[in-house]
Order: C-alpha cells, then sequence, then structure tokens
C-alpha cells in the first residue's frame, strides 16, 4: 500500500509540502558559476503570473538585468543601502548571537549582488501614493513568492530583497524605468549549491493563530471550532519595548514584581533553594476582589535566561493552567511575550464552564477577557519600567 499521501484535488501533499517548506531566502548558496537560461526565467514568471491579481488588472511588470555593468550599478547602490549589514557583521562574528547567521548571509548578498548571474525585479504600474488602495501592490506579493517556488521547484535559488526601493530615482536612471512605475522587488537568481534545505524554525500555529478575539488561542484544534476546555483555551499579549533583553529580563523574572500591574495577581515568594531554575517551585497570592482569595502552588518548567520563564500551576503533569514569559530581540529593542493555556483540571475556571455544556464558550471566554486585560496590564506596566516611563 503507498504511503504518498494525495490531496482531493489530486495532489502529492509530501512533495507540495516540501516545496513549501523549503523554499528558504538563499544567499551564500547561490551558484555565481551556473548561466540560467531564458528559457527557464519565462517559465518561472509565466507560473508567477498565475497568482491573484487586484482587480484582475495585469499591471505586473518583471525586468531581467544580465548586464554586468549594470549589475555593477545595481550592485554598488545595494552595497550602500545595506551597509548597516556590514557593520553588524564586525560586531556579531564569533559571538554565537541569534542574529550572526542571517547578518552575515545578508552582507555576503550585500557584497556579492552583482555577481548573481541574473537580477529580476518586480514592478507594476502605478505609483504608491498612501491614497488607500493597497490592492494593486499587494498584488505583486503573492506572485513575487510564487516565482521564488517556481524557481526552487527547479534547482534555483533566490533571496527577496526591497533595499532597493530606497533608491527609487537611482535605480530607475540606470534601468530606464518611467515615472509611472514602481519597483518592488529585487531577486538575484541563481542555481543553487546542493538543494538540501530544510524547513526554517518558526512558532506552532497554535501559538500564533487567535480565535474570534485577538489574542485567544487553542493550544489543540477543535473539533466543533468552538471553545472547549478539552482544546487548551489560552491567552496571548504582546508588546514591543526599546529595552534589550537583558534589561527586560530581571523585571519578568522576578517573581513579585507583577503585583505592581495585574489587579490579581498579589505577589510570590520563593519555596525552592538555590537559584531559580527548571524544577523550582513558589507560591503564588491571588485575589478576585470580593469573590474570592487564594494560594497556589508554581512549579518552573523552562527558564532561559533573557528568553522564556514557564511555570504550571498546582500540579506540574496536571497544571491548573501553563503561564510563560518569552523574550526575543526586536530590531534595536525586545518584544515581550506573555501567554496563558487554561488547564482542564486544578482550577476554577474548568469546572464552572463543564457544568453546562451550552455555556461552556461564554465561561472560557468571560474568564479570557479579564485574563487578557490584567495580562496587558502587566507588559504594558513592564515596558514602562524598562523604557523609563
Amino acid at each position: 500500500m503507498s504511503d504518498v499521501r494525495i490531496s482531493e484535488s489530486g495532489f502529492d501533499l509530501d512533495q507540495i509540502d516540501r516545496l513549501l517548506t523549503t523554499t528558504r531566502a538563499v544567499r551564500k548558496r547561490l551558484d555565481f558559476t551556473r548561466d540560467v537560461p531564458d528559457e527557464l526565467l519565462f517559465e518561472c514568471i509565466d507560473l508567477a503570473e498565475q497568482a491573484p491579481t487586484g482587480g484582475n488588472d495585469a499591471s505586473r511588470r518583471w525586468m531581467v538585468v544580465r548586464d554586468q555593468e549594470i549589475k555593477n550599478e545595481l550592485g554598488e547602490l545595494y552595497r550602500e543601502s545595506g551597509e548597516f549589514f556590514l557593520k553588524a557583521r564586525g560586531r556579531l562574528d564569533g559571538t554565537g548571537h541569534d542574529k550572526e547567521k542571517v547578518v552575515s548571509s545578508s552582507s555576503y548578498l550585500v557584497e556579492n549582488l552583482a555577481q548573481a548571474p541574473v537580477l529580476v525585479i518586480v514592478a507594476i504600474w502605478g505609483i504608491h501614493d498612501n491614497s488607500g488602495r493597497p490592492g494593486l501592490f499587494d498584488s505583486v506579493v503573492p506572485s513575487a513568492w510564487s516565482f521564488n517556488l517556481a524557481l526552487r521547484s527547479r534547482g534555483l535559488g533566490s533571496a527577496y530583497t526591497t533595499m532597493l526601493n530606497g533608491r527609487v530615482a537611482e535605480l530607475a536612471e540606470v534601468l530606464g524605468i518611467p515615472d509611472s512605475v514602481t519597483t518592488i522587488v529585487t531577486f538575484p537568481v541563481a542555481f543553487t549549491k546542493g538543494t538540501d534545505f530544510k524547513p526554517a524554525p518558526r512558532r506552532p500555529a497554535p501559538e500564533i493563530t487567535y480565535f474570534d478575539q485577538w489574542g485567544f488561542t487553542r493550544a489543540r484544534p477543535s473539533a466543533e471550532g468552538t471553545a472547549r476546555v478539552a482544546d487548551g483555551q489560552g491567552v496571548v499579549v504582546e508588546i514591543d519595548t526599546d529595552a534589550r533583553p537583558d534589561a527586560v529580563w530581571p523585571i519578568i523574572s522576578d517573581i513579585e514584581m507583577p503585583a505592581r500591574f495585574s489587579s490579581e495577581f498579589l505577589g510570590a515568594e520563593w519555596t525552592s533553594e538555590g537559584e531559580p531554575g527548571v524544577g523550582s517551585t513558589f507560591v503564588g497570592r491571588n485575589e478576585i476582589p470580593d469573590v474570592a482569595a487564594w494560594e497556589v502552588t508554581c512549579h518552573v518548567s523552562a527558564w532561559e535566561p533573557e528568553r522564556c520563564f514557564e511555570w504550571r500551576i498546582t500540579d506540574p503533569d496536571k497544571p491548573g493552567a501553563i503561564w510563560r514569559f518569552d523574550l526575543a530581540e526586536q530590531g534595536r529593542g525586545s518584544r515581550l511575550r506573555f501567554s496563558m493555556i487554561i488547564g482542564e483540571e486544578n482550577n476554577g475556571t474548568a469546572p464552572q464552564a463543564l457544568k453546562n455544556p451550552d455555556r461552556e464558550e461564554q465561561v472560557l471566554n468571560g474568564r479570557r477577557q479579564t485574563l487578557k486585560a490584567n495580562m496587558q496590564a502587566t507588559v504594558e506596566g513592564v515596558k514602562a519600567l524598562v523604557d523609563g516611563d
């Protein structure tokens, strides 16, 4: 019996999924020694042109640049625009920093764009004047990505670059582009050195997909499409700060600190000895004014300084809830993510929701609205502290 997965539409899902998950931004593995035939470019552009188009307007245009002198001029413009990558590489090389590889790869392209056998530029008839009609320009994005997929399936690769959009006048002069046209994306195109590309690390769908309300998550897919306790209903709030992760971490890892911001959380104290880490415990005190007050034992289940802090309440194997802070660099600052998942037992919400299946979703969503407000207050309070506001 064949193990090939065929969709209802007749597609081989394994092949399609491999194409979609391994089409990478290729820079250091572009083979500058092999020519790229026009025939392949025409094939890929024909496929890309099948992408959705706003209003069905045939407004996209494709420029193929082979002339080395012109590529040199574009390469110099690209280098001037990407000088900050070269400076960042000097600071990050050999540090093991999260951005070291991508900065090194981007710097390589800054220095070698003109060496690509072909530069392909996607443009569109029209001027982006912020008039509230983005559809014309959004039509370029699916087409440009289809072009990348078509390249990948034929052993070619590229990188989606937009830095030359900051040099519109110079670009137009070099290429003779009329004033009524906007350039959108530039692709260095070449055969790749090998084809063994892999999926990139990304957050899984349950962590970044919201249902009905911004920030309402599900740990597992719902069979009915409604909020059920068994599906691990959760909440996520996020905020960007100007501070680096090393400045934010001392705030979010201080278990007493959230008491300044959240109306429910009154404070906590460590109950385990030694430095905090996975396996450590603390007791948190909580209160819903005029309703109830309680204490819960919290078990640390993830602890990576300047990255993440997760804890499970009451029972680490059957937690009443799972709470988590995540930190990531965002530009010159940080993005702080605060998330939680409501457990199936060992809390007050699940039994109340399960009393009446007809009201299960209403109870869960009502509780999540309260949690979301408190969590938002917490991250805003952290931001105020670290940004000096």
